[in-house]
């Protein structure tokens, strides 16, 4: 195996013949009265790769190949490139895809297409917040919780139920070195109380 992209897998046999990356550095120029200009670092663009490789029908099927690439180019979504020998590259997106029909058949179908992918490299930290409350996989049951109730006159407070206010009975159990918790029964809590959350 020569590299993986995302599902996409490329075998050694239909490898890419070339492999070009690109890297630039940005710099801002400061113009100076009677002096040379300035320079100073701005930050460095993203990572550009291109592939070019030749689908052909001794090997493989230029049609269902190049259907491939154009489908994870139309979902727009970042892909992980990992090379054969382990190398993370990083996440890349398709840019650019330009196809050159190199020998045809009697009926027009390709038997040998030339195609160049264009890989834009994609950083996640642009697009998450590391500030962000984590979102479930799924969209998690509530239960509205009562006011504690007090203690019965005359009994003592170690005798009042553990529950706090505005706090579920489901997540107010006590930590193990510590009392008890709740022992909860299917007819505790009554169905009514029991919610989706907001936006379920």
């Amino acid at each position: 195996m020569f590299a993986v992209f995302g599902t996409i897998v490329f075998q050694v046999l239909g490898s890419p013949e070339r492999m070009e990356s690109t890297r630039r550095y940005d710099y801002a120029v400061h113009r100076v009265v009677e002096a040379q200009p300035l320079l100073q670092w701005v930050g460095d663009p993203l990572e550009s790769i291109t592939l070019e490789m030749m689908l052909h029908a001794s090997f493989t099927n230029p049609i269902v190949q190049l259907a491939e690439f154009e489908a994870a180019a139309a979902d727009h979504q970042a892909r992980a490139l990992v090379f054969g020998s382990g190398e993370f590259r990083g996440y890349f997106v398709i840019t650019s895809l330009a196809v050159t029909a190199r020998q045809l058949g009697a009926d027009g179908t390709p038997i040998a297409i030339q195609a160049r992918l264009g890989l834009t490299e994609w950083t996640p930290a642009g697009a998450l917040d590391p500030n962000a409350a984590p979102v479930p996989l799924f969209t998690p049951l509530a239960v509205i919780a009562s006011p504690a109730p007090q203690a019965a006159s005359g009994a003592s407070s170690a005798a009042a139920s553990p529950l706090l206010a505005g706090l579920s009975a489901v997540l107010n159990n006590a930590m193990s070195a510590g009392a008890p918790g709740v022992q909860l029964t299917p007819d505790d809590i009554p169905p009514s109380q029991i919610v989706r959350s907001a936006g379920a």
